[in-house]
């Protein structure tokens, strides 16, 4: 009996084991398995994170990369505008040079004092224009200096569009009070602009007036009577007064007379790149439209060819 009693408490002692064995072996399996899935979550986490990192990086390289050509094509694109440097071109140090000169003759050669003999002469020179009041060598010497700017503007403005420096237009506008003073500066920094240029492109002013030939016969009628004029009147007397003038009444005189030759040596180069621009350059021919100051370049923009229209 007791052996039959003891047994159902044994059978029952050792299912309780039984179970109590096979829960501890559940929550095993299961605390290892959410250990598992912890541990393939932390490192699926890592590796997410992982992959954001590099992708990350990854973009920020290409974005780097697309920045860099993005800004070399837009380097490239900017019509050479950075690939001119003036200061080694040889021809614009000479303008340099020639800018220097002029400014040096204004402060240290012309004669000092003159002031009110100055004005007188250009209230003169505008009051009773050609009327013989004024020296006739300094009278024509004067009037080209309206001339020549003008000639410029005609030879410049074709190609002053995008000018990366100094705009062209104040400069040129100045020129016709100031001379080389005012145009040298962007003489000596200008870009060249050689590519041929349709009219259409040009502004309203350029295009109707300076590429017209009416402007250019205008032009080269009045240098020629300036010239005529100065001819005619010329004499002896008429040069020692223009000299002393020059040396000891009139810094006017004296500036102006060595503004003209600046202006004229400096044409040189605006004519051959209007020639290039053209598809006519020939330094000769350039080099003596340029011979014969004031009226050589107007004869120039008489007979340069036209733009094409489009």
């Amino acid at each position: 009996m007791a052996a039959l009693v003891q047994s159902p408490a044994v059978t029952f002692a050792s299912r309780a084991s039984s179970v109590r064995v096979v829960a501890r072996s559940r929550n095993v399996v299961a605390a290892a398995t959410v250990t598992r899935g912890a541990s393939l979550r932390g490192a699926s986490t890592k590796m997410t994170v992982g992959t954001r990192v590099m992708m990350t990086s990854t973009d920020r390289c290409s974005s780097r990369a697309n920045a860099v050509i993005t800004r070399a094509s837009s380097s490239s694109s900017t019509d050479g505008a950075d690939d001119y440097v003036p200061w080694t071109d040889p021809s614009r140090l000479g303008l340099v040079a020639l800018w220097l000169g002029l400014g040096s003759v204004a402060a240290l050669v012309a004669p000092k004092g003159t002031t009110d003999f100055d004005m007188n002469l250009v209230t003169t020179l505008i009051g009773s224009p050609f009327s013989g009041a004024v020296n006739p060598i300094f009278e024509s010497l004067f009037n080209s200096l309206g001339v020549v700017p003008a000639v410029y503007a005609a030879l410049l403005l074709p190609g002053a569009k995008d000018q990366p420096r100094i705009p062209t237009v104040p400069p040129l506008a100045a020129s016709f009070a100031l001379g080389f003073f005012a145009l040298g500066p962007y003489l000596i920094t200008r870009e060249p602009r050689t590519d041929p240029v349709s009219k259409s492109s040009l502004g309203w002013a350029t295009r109707t007036i300076f590429e017209s030939k009416i402007f250019a016969g205008f032009n080269a009628l009045f240098a020629t009577f300036l010239i005529g004029y100065g001819a005619v009147n010329f004499s002896a007397d008429a040069l020692e007064g223009f000299v002393t003038m020059w040396r000891d009444q009139s810094a006017l005189a004296c500036v102006s007379s060595c503004d003209l030759a600046v202006l004229s040596i400096a044409m040189y180069g605006a004519v051959s790149e209007d020639m290039k621009r053209r598809g006519c350059y020939d330094a000769g021919k350039a080099a003596a439209f340029c011979a014969v100051p004031v009226l050589g370049p107007c004869v120039y923009l008489v007979t340069r060819p036209s733009l094409p229209e489009n």
